[in-house]
């Protein structure tokens, strides 16, 4: 065994045992040894004495020592906290700093630039439309004017990009010496959107665009007075009318009157944009003068407040169409029920029109006038004839039904407004049946009902208007329409298109002076009934689907619309009238 692995604890008793050996047999023998015995054993006491006070010492430095590095460590993380809020105070200062440069006017000049520098990205109609001035400049006038017009009609374009594209398009004719397609261009990017072609001066751009006015006033077959931003039903019965009319060779000017209830940042729907071609169908500014055999005013909320600037209007014959009655709902006391006020709106056209006659949209409207507002009719000249709502039936129907998956899907489509659905729970669920394989398909959004059912249930399927009207019709395979108790729908121009559709369409009994045999009639608890019986027939369906298609060329298309302008004056070209027959002029 080596030295080294021989511990102190075993050389200490080696060393007594050895001495004691050793004294032993030396004289004077055992006392001595005795002696030698008890002094080993005190030194070897003492020995363990000092080794455990030994060990008792080096635990209590281990324990300093840990205690010193704890505090060592708890000194760095202070100190590291300490510079973090150091950098953290000195960006408070940096930013109160800048925030206090950003309010001088040098400030303001420094953050405008890297606002300009920096900003957001093009959208794509930005960037076509930055693309179409491009093609300008290069000298592709066709081209780029061609994509210029096509954005500005685009409802995908928003307001801000459909202005500038008629601005520059105005730029461009009034540099190349078209002065009149200047100032239609010009009077378009006003009518697009009002608070992005203003600019910083307020003044509409048709008055700064330093166009020299035409002299000679313009003539039209037909000028048509509306409110142009409307989404619904207006705007869709002027649309067809102005196609109606151009189809016809007839010129057809346009004179846009906001109403004063709605937000007069909006601009002209782009629908109305697009059937706009300056040349059979154009706006008419306000500062110019025209002439027209018929002037027809649509929306009768204008004549309560009419705008101060105007056009000129000199008109052989005028009317106002009645597409709205003065109350919202009849039978019923509710505030904010006023829709018009007919005694300020028959003095509004009076100074606006002159002598002039009102149209009702349809027998429900001359109903309302004449048995609920009799007395404020007085001395209002109210026409015979009906100014009924057409359309265009070769272009909404389909070619067949929808081909049979074990689905039933209904469906509707309308502004999304507590007027326009049924108000209580239960017509709702009987008027769209969650039955199997059934599916209740909305367009224009179901917030109404939504409110009214306290959630959708899981088979309706509803998006926003963000479709085709006519693509959804064709989808589907009944429609139904119910309104709100005592709503009178002055017309239904959804019904109307979805008939057109050729879709069997079940309304209530209501609306039956107005569609006759066009449409099913019953109430919501009828709709499962009268579903499932033209379901499970399918000569029954196609039946009604003809009867529909019948009674609309009959009372609502396009040559019943001509064939009504004849009879007040405007000169219709005899192949569009369907009769040798001279027709008279009052």
């Amino acid at each position: 065994m080596r030295l080294r692995s021989i511990s102190r604890k075993q050389i200490v008793p080696a060393a007594v045992g050895l001495a004691a050996v050793v004294v032993a047999v030396s004289p004077p023998g055992p006392a001595l040894a005795l002696a030698f015995a008890g002094l080993a054993l005190l030194v070897l006491g003492t020995g363990r004495l000092v080794e455990g006070r030994c060990r008792h010492l080096s635990e209590e430095l281990g324990e300093v020592s840990a205690r010193l590095d704890g505090m060592a460590r708890e000194r760095r993380d202070e100190l590291s906290n300490a510079r973090k809020r150091d950098e953290r105070l000195r960006e408070t200062i940096q930013e109160a700093a800048d925030s206090c440069a950003d309010r001088t006017v040098e400030g303001w000049v420094l953050r405008e630039r890297s606002l300009r520098e920096r900003g957001p990205a093009p959208t794509r109609a930005e960037k076509r439309l930055t693309s179409a001035q491009d093609l300008l400049w290069a000298g592709y006038s066709t081209l780029g004017t061609d994509q210029l017009r096509s954005l500005g009609s685009d409802p995908g374009a928003g307001p801000g990009v459909r202005a500038e594209a008629h601005k520059t398009l105005s730029n461009w004719h009034r540099a190349t010496g078209g002065s009149e397609r200047a100032r239609n261009h010009a009077h378009l990017a006003d009518l697009a959107a009002p608070r992005d072609a203003r600019g910083s001066s307020g003044v509409p751009l048709l008055l700064t665009a330093r166009v020299r006015p035409p002299t000679p006033a313009q003539h039209f077959d037909v000028v048509v007075m509306s409110d142009f931003r409307l989404p619904g039903g207006t705007t869709g019965s002027n649309l067809e009318e102005i196609t109606a009319q151009r189809r016809a060779g007839l010129r057809t000017g346009l004179v846009h009157h906001p109403a004063l209830h709605g937000d007069q940042s909006l601009g002209v729907n782009p629908r109305v944009l697009a059937a706009v071609d300056n040349d059979l169908v154009r706006f008419v500014a306000p500062d110019e003068r025209v002439t027209c055999d018929l002037l027809v005013v649509r929306f009768p909320l204008i004549g309560q407040r009419p705008l101060d600037v105007l056009p000129s209007v000199e008109a052989a014959r005028r009317i106002v169409v009645l597409n709205q009655t003065p109350l919202r709902r009849y039978g019923v006391e509710e505030a904010r029920n006023e829709a018009w006020d007919v005694a300020r709106c028959a003095e509004g056209f009076r100074s606006l029109l002159g002598e002039h006659s009102w149209y009702p949209v349809s027998p429900r409207v001359r109903e309302a006038m004449v048995s609920h507002h009799a007395a404020e009719m007085a001395g209002i000249p109210l026409a015979d004839e009906d100014w009924t709502n057409i359309i265009d039936l070769d272009a909404w129907r389909r070619e067949s039904r929808r081909t049979p998956d074990g689905r039933v899907l209904l469906g509707r489509h309308s502004r999304d407004h507590r007027d326009k659905w049924p108000g209580e729970p239960a017509a709702l669920t009987a008027a769209y049946p969650g039955l199997p394989g059934w599916e209740t398909h909305v367009l224009g959004g179901a917030k109404a009902p939504e409110r009214v059912l306290g959630v959708l249930p899981d088979h309706w399927r509803v998006r926003g208007f963000d479709s085709e009207v006519r693509d959804f019709l064709h989808g589907l395979d009944a429609y139904v329409y119910f309104t709100r108790e005592g709503h009178l729908e002055p017309f239904g121009r959804a019904p109307l298109e979805a008939i057109a559709a050729g879709l069997p369409t079940l309304l209530p009994h209501s609306f039956e002076p107005v569609f006759g045999a066009a449409a099913l009639y019953t109430d919501p608890a009828g709709v499962r009934a009268e579903v499932e019986a033209l379901m499970a027939d399918g000569e029954r369906y196609e039946q009604q689907v003809e009867r529909g298609h019948e009674v609309l060329r009959e009372r609502f298309g396009h040559r019943t619309h001509l064939r009504r302008l004849a009879r007040l004056g405007v000169r219709v070209p005899a192949e569009f009238l369907e009769t040798a027959d001279p027709i008279p002029v009052p």
